[in-house]
């Protein structure tokens, strides 16, 4: 059996019909599913790296991405396969091969209630204009994705979402949502939302704020009057403000303060697999 454009779409296929995770390429060995947290192999060949190279290939043209093998050592990236589901791919080198993991992204996203936050919360962020931060490590891409899908169900904007990765799809509800995921649409995160300044958008929601840049883009955006909820890697709630402080010099320190103070809404936690707000965002940044 050859690992061509068919078999790779039907292994694909596989995956989601088993309802596994995430799919391993490596060799040596056969592509092993992950289902219920257990690695299974699959009923398909031995890999040789041949094989890993000419997957990659095929992942790589379903992702209409051209990228030289010779050179590639590490790379992620999302991809969709029409009526078999979206993946992402993470493609690395071991032992002098090329070696994928192929992980198998949610379909709908979920809603609040199903990350067990009452649907209250939504309302709250969506209240008013303004700055929202958001303090999530293991559920932070579904509790971004829920918050769009709160917006899209009750509020008639635009929003725009800069995603880095893209796990969910949103369609159109009563909303017009725009997705961009880095480095797929746009090469950063604040290039991403520097469309939010000049574009005719209501709300943007952003996954990180990596840098000095987008954190001032955040800001700009609140203070013209955007709704703006943007997730902060590895903060812990309580010092969400500071945080968000330090992206910039310290001579900016009062600065900062004060911007935050004026637009700074709520901050919205995960503590313990428990979603809710803490005191309101103005409240947070005086403190």
């Amino acid at each position: 059996m050859r690992y061509d454009h068919e078999t790779v779409r039907k292994i694909l296929q596989d995956c989601e019909e088993a309802g596994a995770t995430d799919i391993h390429f490596k060799v040596p060995g056969r592509p092993r599913y992950r289902v219920d947290g257990r690695l299974v192999p699959s009923r398909y060949p031995e890999l040789r790296p041949d094989d890993t190279r000419r997957i990659t290939q095929e992942i790589l043209a379903l992702a209409k991405r051209e990228i030289p093998l010779n050179s590639l050592n590490e790379r992620e990236f999302s991809f969709g396969v029409h009526r078999v589901g979206r993946f992402r791919a993470f493609v690395y080198r071991q032992r002098g091969s090329l070696a994928l993991v192929v992980h198998r992204m949610a379909g709908a996203p979920p809603s609040l209630a199903d990350l067990g936050a009452d649907a209250a919360l939504g309302g709250a962020v969506w209240e008013g204009p303004g700055l929202v931060l958001v303090c999530a490590q293991k559920q932070r891409l579904p509790l971004m994705a829920s918050l769009v899908r709160h917006y899209n169900v009750h509020q008639n904007g635009y929003l725009l979402s800069v995603e880095h990765p893209m796990e969910y799809l949103h369609a159109d509800g009563n909303a017009s949502v725009a997705q961009r995921e880095v480095p797929h649409d746009t090469p950063s995160v604040a290039a991403g939302m520097r469309f939010g300044l000049t574009g005719d958008c209501d709300a943007v929601v952003v996954s990180d704020l990596p840098d000095l840049e987008s954190a001032e883009l955040a800001l700009q955006m609140a203070e013209n009057g955007r709704h703006v909820v943007a997730a902060m890697v590895g903060c812990p709630w309580r010092e969400a403000p500071r945080w968000f402080a330090r992206r910039f010099p310290q001579a900016r320190e009062r600065e900062i303060t004060e911007r935050l103070r004026r637009v700074l809404r709520q901050v919205v936690f995960e503590d313990d697999g428990r979603i809710g707000l803490a005191q309101s965002g103005r409240a947070a940044a005086a403190s």
